[in-house]
C-alpha cells in the first residue's frame, strides 16, 4: 500500500486499514467504553462483507492477552490483544510482562479516556503508558489521530525486530472518532543493526572445535529466529551435544543422539551433568537465568555467547567470547566455513547419561503424572502443540513429552504465570489450527482462568484438556515438604473451614472437588468431560478423549505425593542434583 492507507478516515477506520495491511488475522480481546468506536467500525465492515481480522471475545482481558501470546508462540506471527481503558488495561499487565520475559512478539492495543481528560482522574482512567513502561519493549500514547498510523506500524515492526517482545499502543477515545487529515510521516527509531563480525564468529567456532567437552546451550532465540534446522546441522558437524532451555524445547528432536534435554533446577540428568563437566559452554540465543546458571555454573569453563540483544552479553555470567548477531547470520557463517570437529569420547559419555532421559519413575496404586505425559506423547506421536499452565505439571510436561519440532511447546517460562495454559491454548489453536492442541494443566493453575472455557465452547475450539488433579498447589507443596516441615496450610486445595487446622497429611483419599471438573459439562454446554482415577484405565481414557471431535476436559486424579525430579536445590550446584524422592525428603 501507499504511505497513507486511505483518505481522511476516522482513527477507528484507520486502525483496521493498517491491521488489514499488516496481515493481522485474529484479535483476542474484551470490549468496554473506551474502545466502542473500534468495535463499531469492526461491525460495520463485517456487515459490508469486507475482510477484517477475526475478533475472539475472551471472558477476561488477561485471558485475551495470554491468547495473543499463545497465537504468537505457535504461529511465529504477531499476537494482538485489545482491551478498554482502566481495568481492561491493568488486566493486561500480566500477559504483557509474561510476553516481555519470554520475548514474545505481541501488540497490546488499549483504549484511553479522551485526550482532553487525561490527568483529570476521569472514569476508568489509568496511566497505561506509565505502568507498562517497565513491562514492555516499547509503548505509545496516541493523542493525535495524525500519529496513529505511523505508531501502529512502528509498534508491529518493533514487536518483531531484533529481540521480539510486547509493544503497547494506548489510543485515546477521541482519536478513534477523529478524522485523519494530515498523517505524520513514518518514523524509524529501531536500534541500528550491529555489523556482523566474522573474526568473533571464527573465534567461537575455533573454541568449539578445540574443546574436549563442548556443550551448546540453545535458548528461545533459536525458535524466534527460525534457526532450529541450522542448529541441528551445526551440532552434527561439530559433534557437540545440545541442551535446549525451557523456551527452546522442540528445537532439537527428542531422539537426536546429541540431544541432552532441558537444563536447570528441574533439568534432565544428561543436560545438567554435561554442563557440570563441560570445558566450553556456548550459549545461543538465551539468557543465563538463575534456574540454569546455578552456583559455580561457569567455574573452570570457557563461556561463549551469541545473542541478538547486546544487553544480555555479560549481564549475569562473564563471557570469554561473545558475538552480538542474529543466530541466522551466525549459523550461515558456521555452515559456510570448512570447520568441523569430532568429540567421540565426549558423545559416548553423553550417550551413557542419555539412558536417564527422562528420569525413570515408579508405579503404584495411583496414576503417576509422568505416565500421563508419556502416554499423551505416544498417542500424539510427539507432534501435538503442547500447552501448559504453571506448576509441577509444567515440569513433567517439559521432561516427558518427546518434542519433535519448533513452536509446539507453549508455556510461561520467565514469569511463571499460573492461569496461562487455557487461554494460551486457545490462541495456539488459532495460530496453528492444522495441529492438534493438547493442554496439560494443574487443578490450581487451571482455575485461575477457568472462565475461558466459555470462549472454547462458544467458538467450538477442539481443545483436548488434561488436568492433573492432585488437590494441591503441588510445586509449592513440594517446597513446603523440603523446607517447611510439611505444613500445607496454604497449598491444599481440598481444605475447607471444617477441616482439622493441624492436618498436614498427604491423604490420597481426601479428594474434595472444588470445583467438580466432571460437572463442568453442565456449566459449559457442548463441553465433554471425562475422569480417570485408575492407572490401568489411563491409556484407554486418554485415547478416547483424543479421538473425540469437540472440546474435551479430562480430570486425571494423580498421585498427590509425587515430586518433580531431578532437582537442584536453591543455592546448589549441578553436582548436588537430587535424583530420588528419598534424597529429596531426607529419608
Amino acid at each position: 500500500m501507499n504511505d497513507s492507507v486511505s483518505l481522511h478516515p476516522t482513527g477507528a477506520a484507520l486502525l483496521f486499514d493498517v491491521l488489514q495491511d499488516l496481515g493481522v488475522e485474529v484479535i483476542f480481546g474484551h470490549t468496554g467504553g473506551a474502545v466502542i468506536p473500534l468495535h463499531v467500525e469492526l461491525n460495520k465492515r463485517m456487515r459490508r462483507g469486507e475482510p477484517v481480522p477475526r475478533f475472539v471475545l475472551c471472558r477476561q482481558e488477561g485471558g485475551a492477552g495470554h491468547s495473543a501470546e499463545g497465537y504468537a508462540r505457535a504461529s511465529g506471527r504477531v499476537g494482538v490483544a485489545l482491551a478498554t481503558s482502566g481495568p481492561g488495561a491493568t488486566n493486561l499487565a500480566t500477559p504483557i510482562a509474561d510476553a516481555h520475559k519470554d520475548s514474545v512478539p505481541t501488540v497490546f492495543i488499549t483504549g484511553q479516556v479522551p485526550s482532553h481528560a487525561i490527568g483529570s482522574d476521569a472514569f476508568q482512567e489509568v496511566d497505561t503508558v506509565g505502568f507498562t513502561r517497565p513491562l514492555s519493549k516499547h509503548n505509545y500514547l496516541v493523542r493525535d489521530v495524525d500519529d496513529l498510523e505511523w505508531m501502529l506500524r512502528e509498534a508491529f515492526a518493533l514487536a518483531q525486530h531484533g529481540r521480539p517482545g510486547p509493544v503497547v499502543v494506548d489510543i485515546c477515545k477521541d482519536v478513534q472518532l477523529a478524522a485523519c487529515l494530515a498523517p505524520h510521516p513514518a518514523r524509524r527509531r529501531h536500534r541500528p543493526a550491529i555489523p556482523f563480525e566474522p573474526a568473533r564468529a571464527d573465534a567461537i567456532l575455533e573454541a568449539l572445535s578445540s574443546a574436549e567437552r563442548p556443550v551448546i546451550k540453545a535458548g528461545g532465540g533459536i525458535i524466534h529466529a527460525g534457526a532450529a534446522a541450522a542448529l541441528c546441522r551445526v551440532a552434527e558437524r561439530f559433534e557437540v551435544p545440545v541442551t535446549t532451555t525451557f523456551n527452546a524445547l522442540g528445537a532439537v528432536p527428542f531422539d537426536a543422539p546429541y540431544y541432552l534435554g532441558m537444563p536447570g533446577m528441574h533439568g534432565s540428568v544428561p543436560a545438567n551433568y554435561a554442563l557440570r563437566d563441560a570445558d566450553l559452554i556456548l550459549s545461543l540465543g538465551g539468557r543465563f537465568d538463575d534456574r540454569v546458571a546455578v552456583k559455580d555454573f561457569a567455574l573452570g569453563k570457557r563461556i561463549a555467547h551469541v545473542d541478538i540483544d547486546p544487553s544480555e552479553i555479560d549481564k549475569t555470567i562473564k563471557t570469554e567470547l561473545h558475538l552480538v548477531a542474529s543466530l541466522s547470520a551466525f549459523f550461515d557463517h558456521a555452515l559456510a566455513s570448512t570447520r568441523q570437529a569430532r568429540h567421540p569420547r565426549w558423545l559416548e559419555q553423553v550417550g551413557e547419561w542419555r539412558r536417564q532421559l527422562p528420569l525413570p519413575y515408579g508405579s503404584g496404586d495411583y496414576i503417576k503424572p509422568q505416565a500421563v505425559v508419556e502416554t499423551l506423547s505416544a498417542l500424539t506421536a510427539g507432534d501435538a502443540t503442547l500447552v501448559t499452565g504453571v506448576g509441577q505439571h509444567q515440569m513433567w510436561s517439559a521432561q516427558y513429552y518427546r518434542f519433535q519440532r519448533p513452536r509446539q511447546w507453549i508455556s510461561s517460562g520467565g514469569l511463571g504465570t499460573m492461569g496461562f495454559g487455557l487461554p494460551a491454548a486457545i490462541g495456539a489453536w488459532y495460530g496453528r489450527p492444522d495441529r492438534p492442541v493438547v493442554l496439560i494443566d494443574g487443578d490450581g493453575s487451571f482455575q485461575m482462568n477457568i472462565q475461558e472455557l466459555a470462549t472454547v465452547v462458544a467458538n467450538a475450539i477442539p481443545l483436548k484438556m488434561f488436568v492433573l488433579n492432585n488437590s494441591f498447589l503441588g510445586m509449592v507443596r513440594q517446597w513446603e515438604d523440603m523446607m517447611d516441615g510439611g505444613h500445607h496450610y496454604e497449598t491444599c486445595l481440598a481444605r475447607r473451614h471444617d477441616c482439622d487446622p493441624d492436618c498436614m497429611a498427604l491423604d490420597q483419599t481426601c479428594r474434595r472437588q472444588m470445583p467438580n471438573l466432571l460437572g463442568l459439562k453442565q456449566v459449559y454446554p457442548r463441553l465433554e468431560t471425562l475422569r480417570v482415577k485408575e492407572p490401568e484405565r489411563l491409556h484407554e481414557v486418554l485415547e478416547q478423549a483424543l479421538m473425540m471431535a469437540g472440546p474435551v476436559l479430562v480430570d486425571v486424579w494423580v498421585d498427590k505425593a509425587e515430586d518433580v525430579l531431578p532437582m537442584v536445590l536453591p543455592g546448589g550446584r549441578f553436582d548436588t542434583m537430587i535424583e530420588s524422592a528419598d534424597a529429596l525428603t531426607g529419608t
